[in-house]
């Protein structure tokens, strides 16, 4: 385990059931938890209906308190498109906001992350690729490089591990 200075950031992210929204909190809890930091977690939501709204809060460092408040994240992350304006309303003012989506969104900082897992033949690790969008865009805000891809190492089902890692380094390639 590795102690880098304490990082603080409050991180939520949005989709849909079954896109990996929960993997994507357990990943990056882990990568704050291998470099020392503090982490609070909580899913909300819809969790239990495969295509309901999922939203998942992590908190790194010294917070109290398990939900990211509304206009308080620094980050936010929407892996599917249609939950861009909930992922939008909780960021504070100069938070960055994350998405898949094939078009511009005004504020936010998109790259079709569904199409570049497809590309990579790897259609259900398009929420990996948008974890690795955002952490090269913002790496303040995020587990390092090397704590995410080791997180990814222990959480993926065996069989994925390779297509995660590839997910997680394209999308790094697309800032």
């Amino acid at each position: 385990m590795t102690t880098l200075a304490t990082r603080l950031s409050q991180i939520v992210i949005f989709g849909l059931g079954g896109q990996g929204i929960l993997f994507v909190t357990k990943l990056l809890a882990g990568a704050a938890t291998i470099e020392g930091q503090d982490v609070i977690v909580s899913e909300t939501h819809g969790m239990s209906q495969r295509g309901g709204a999922v939203e998942s809060h992590v908190k790194i460092g010294g917070f109290s308190g398990a939900l990211v408040r509304r206009g308080r994240a620094d980050a936010t992350i929407a892996i599917d498109p249609s939950r861009i304006g909930a992922a939008l309303s909780f960021l504070r003012p100069g938070g960055r906001c994350f998405a898949s989506s094939p078009v511009p969104v005004d504020g936010v900082r998109v790259f079709d992350a569904a199409a570049l897992a497809r590309e990579i033949g790897a259609s259900r690790a398009a929420n990996i690729a948008l974890v690795g969008f955002a952490s090269a865009a913002a790496p303040e805000l995020f587990p390092r490089r090397e704590s995410i891809l080791a997180a990814i190492d222990m959480f993926s089902p065996p069989k994925a591990v390779e297509s995660n890692r590839q997910a997680f380094l394209k999308g790094m390639e697309r800032v």
